[in-house]
């Protein structure tokens, strides 16, 4: 255990870290700096322990080789200082912000080293060491920069490149498509090093007793050598100071939390670190900024092969997350994840799923939470401009899901067109991808988490007309609201005590009946089977391989009226995955006489059935974050979600019961998993119907998960273990980040600029928590709040309810 200052740019904490920052990545802040989609190179500090090399810095090139790395190697009195346990005091990370990282250590006790690091752009990161000589007589030190490349299991060799004036670059070699290089201050070499010696640049330094010594440094990662030292050059003939203070003015906009728990606040801070350098410019494909899910040193380089899936375009459910967390930091960011939506709007209304920064689409509707989510970024940023731009986009991109090729059946209750549009395709109902999921298809369903999202979104959307005064949309939407409404409640079971999927054209909630098992192909198969009530068919093909076979399906039999039916697809229509396929039929049969197979060998089985829509997951919870519920179901829902066997688990709410029979607390083996998406939205539901403090004992429960797991894995996970201490997924994926935005809501907190301050009500946490942004600080704990502005003045509140605090002192009042 470590005592040290850790400092988030702009304020000093004392904290006693358990286990201080291993590793902390480095990517260029779109706030301030360019970034280049097609060719992010992104970096990794490793301060070091005991044996390893210290102050390592190192990156894969977005995936062009196995791993690159920089590290200083110093030389004092004779002895060589490379590895961690060779300094007098290791390195420690003692402060950082976006795209920055600052380290303090010691060479000797009196030779102290203050090293700062700046990823400059997509292209070039820098590095500043200070060492100041506390002892009373001179020291001479040198300082190599020394690098490693790894490639397919081989070290790949480095070279020396002159420069005028007899100083040398420090050339990586060839890496994919680029030509790297390290250029030092006045840096020079030894030419002459002798086989199996890597080459490195070095300087020498004198510093007198009392004094310091500053050299800087810059890699530059161009397609040319040429290129590669022209930028490194340009960024070394700039004045640092002044971009360091651009990190540190931007940081002031970073919430600063303390709660009293030393690794829960690392973890917050981290969170902000991910959440704002997972932000890139725009390109020619988005106007506004957007992020990616994963930016890491193995990322952000497309190379003609396309990106990897996390930097495929925003998705709904990250933007949700994203765009309100990053609302408290910069306005533009978050107002910018909404434009790039609104851009891309068609004439008809219709918005993608996710579009991306390279120009993607994925063909789906996007899902209904744009209006919520802008909603939600206006608090943070009280921009009624923003909100009078996007609203009338917003507007008909609600309506565009009432369209017919939405809403088949013309009810006014819309259908999902696949279950990806969900963004959990894992429910065990629809799930076609996973050999147990059912694999209905989900166009025939009517389902209560569609409805929830579009009350939801026609209710803020009339609260935005309220907002602007626009009184035509503001009773539109109200009847919509209402017939709203009347639809989700249409999907209430009362003898199940819960919302229920149900067909789309027979409104009935039907269980599955088994018709065949393992039944041979070749033959008609010949059921005579009665369907009551009626229902589709599911026929599931097996024994294939990877090969998609062309085959005939025939259906033949009484539709739901009783009237003859023959149902015929071909394998497009099939779905199929790992081996097999699944089909559901267009038409519900009362009864099922014949099945015909043609194209198929006797090699392949069937099982036939009809589709269960029973099943229980947490889609029924969802209709409490529309805010549309009376509270008679709001209470039902929260009994169902807060039961411990079902629903509530050790991190937080599970998106499939434990009592069900394909529950998996892992995701792998069937639903489960704790996802930070779905639990923010139950979250929200809560502080809703005035469950605060289930809403705190929720996120708590996950805050606990993920501060464990990135103690452990030294990165957040895309999501959660249901019971375990254990991250799943994807690696260092946003989506797993701590849920910034619940947080400042659970804890009532929203600091809107240096002179007002949104706070008060309830406080429903068993810490207190502290909360530093824009120069202002509020403390709340259960008995009160107090805000302390920059200017001193400072105001006490006794937590009786929710409301605006100004800076009096400079006249805001």
């Amino acid at each position: 255990m470590r005592v040290f200052h850790l400092d988030y740019w702009g304020f000093w904490l004392t904290n006693t870290l358990h286990t201080p920052i291993a590793t902390l990545p480095l990517a260029a802040d779109a706030r301030l700096s360019s970034t280049d989609y097609n060719d992010d190179q992104v970096w990794e500090l490793t301060p070091g322990v005991t044996d390893s090399p210290a102050l390592k810095l190192q990156t894969n090139y977005g995936g062009r080789t196995g791993l690159a790395s920089i590290v200083p190697l110093w030389t004092h009195d004779g002895r060589i200082i490379y590895q961690t346990q060779a300094y007098a005091q290791p390195p420690v990370i003692t402060a950082f912000a976006p795209g920055y990282a600052q380290v303090e250590a010691a060479l000797t006790p009196a030779l102290l080293l203050t090293a700062r690091y700046r990823t400059i752009e997509s292209h070039a990161i820098g590095g500043q060491y200070t060492l100041r000589n506390t002892g009373q007589n001179p020291v001479r030190v040198r300082l190599e920069l020394f690098g490693h490349v790894g490639a397919k299991g081989k070290e790949q060799p480095l070279k020396l490149i002159a420069l005028p004036g007899g100083l040398y670059a420090l050339g990586m070699g060839k890496i994919g498509n680029l030509n790297p290089v390290v250029l030092l201050e006045s840096g020079t070499a030894e030419t002459d090093t002798g086989l199996g010696i890597s080459p490195k640049v070095y300087r020498d330094f004198a510093i007198a007793g009392g004094e310091s010594v500053t050299v800087r440094w810059v890699h530059a990662g161009r397609l040319t050598t040429r290129d590669s030292l022209g930028l490194a050059q340009k960024w070394l003939g700039e004045a640092w100071d002044q971009q360091f203070l651009q990190v540190q003015k931007a940081a002031q906009s970073v919430p600063l939390i303390q709660t009293g728990d030393a690794d829960m606040d690392m973890a917050f801070a981290l969170s902000y670190q991910q959440l704002i350098q997972s932000f890139l410019k725009p390109t020619a494909s988005l106007p506004f900024a957007s992020f990616v899910a994963t930016r890491r040193p193995v990322d952000g380089f497309s190379g003609g092969r396309g990106h990897s899936r996390g930097w495929d375009g925003q998705p709904p459910t990250l933007a949700y997350l994203a765009a309100q967390a990053v609302g408290a930091v910069n306005p533009e960011l978050a107002q910018g994840v909404i434009r790039n939506y609104l851009a891309v709007q068609q004439a008809d209304g219709w918005i993608d799923w996710k579009p991306g920064l390279g120009g993607q689409r994925s063909g789906m509707l996007c899902l209904p939470i744009l209006a919520r989510l802008t909603w939600g970024v206006f608090q943070y940023t009280e921009d009624a401009r923003f909100l009078e731009t996007a609203f009338p986009g917003l507007l008909k991109f609600f309506e565009r899901w009432f369209a017919p090729d939405m809403d088949a059946d013309g009810d006014g209750l819309p259908e999902w067109r696949r279950e990806e549009q969900t963004g959990y395709p894992f429910m065990p109902t629809f799930a076609t991808w996973q050999a147990w999921g059912q694999g209905a298809n989900i166009q025939y369903a009517e389902s209560p988490d569609l409805m929830a999202y579009l009350l939801s979104e026609a209710k803020s959307l009339r609260e935005i007309a309220y907002y602007l005064r626009r009184e035509t949309d503001e009773r539109h939407l109200q009847t919509r609201i209402v017939t709203l409404q009347t639809a989700l409640e249409s999907l209430w079971n009362e003898t199940e005590g819960r919302y229920v999927y149900r067909d789309r054209d027979t409104h009935l909630t039907t269980s599955a009946m088994t018709i065949l098992t393992d039944a041979p192909v070749g033959d008609d198969l010949l059921p005579a089977e009665r369907i009551t009530p009626p229902n589709r068919v599911r026929v599931l093909v097996k024994g294939g391989l990877r090969h998609v076979p062309r085959l005939t399906l025939t259906l033949e039999g009484l539709d739901a009226d009783g009237q003859g039916v023959k149902e015929q697809a071909n394998s497009d229509r099939v779905v199929w995955s790992s081996g097999r396929g699944v089909y559901t039929s267009e038409a519900t049969f009362s009864m099922l006489d014949r099945i015909t197979v043609n194209g198929l060998s006797r090699t392949y089985r069937l099982d036939v059935s009809t589709v269960d829509m029973t099943e229980l997951d947490i889609t029924a919870l969802l209709p409490l974050w529309s805010t549309g519920i009376t509270p008679a179901r709001a209470e039902k829902i929260i009994s169902l979600m807060t039961d411990e066997s079902r629903f509530w688990r050790r991190n937080g709410v599970s998106m499939y019961p434990a009592d069900g029979s394909y529950f998996d607390p892992s995701n792998a083996s069937g639903a489960g998993g704790i996802w930070p998406f779905w639990l923010t939205l139950l979250g929200e539901g809560l502080i809703e119907y005035g469950r605060l403090d289930l809403a705190a004992q929720l996120i708590r429960q996950l805050l606990s998960v993920q501060t464990t797991t990135l103690t452990g894995r030294k990165a957040f996970s895309e999501f959660y273990h249901s019971d375990e201490p254990q991250g799943l997924g994807e690696i260092g994926h946003l989506g797993g980040i701590l849920p910034l935005h619940l947080f400042l809501r659970v804890a009532g907190v929203r600091i809107i600029s240096s002179t007002k301050v949104w706070t008060g009500g309830e406080y429903p946490l068993d810490m207190p928590v502290t909360v530093r942004q824009h120069n202002v600080t509020v403390q709340r704990t259960r008995e009160k709040t107090t805000v302390q502005f920059a200017s001193g003045h400072t105001v006490t509140l006794n937590n009786e309810k929710w409301q605006d605090v100004l800076d009096a002192s400079l006249g805001s009042e």
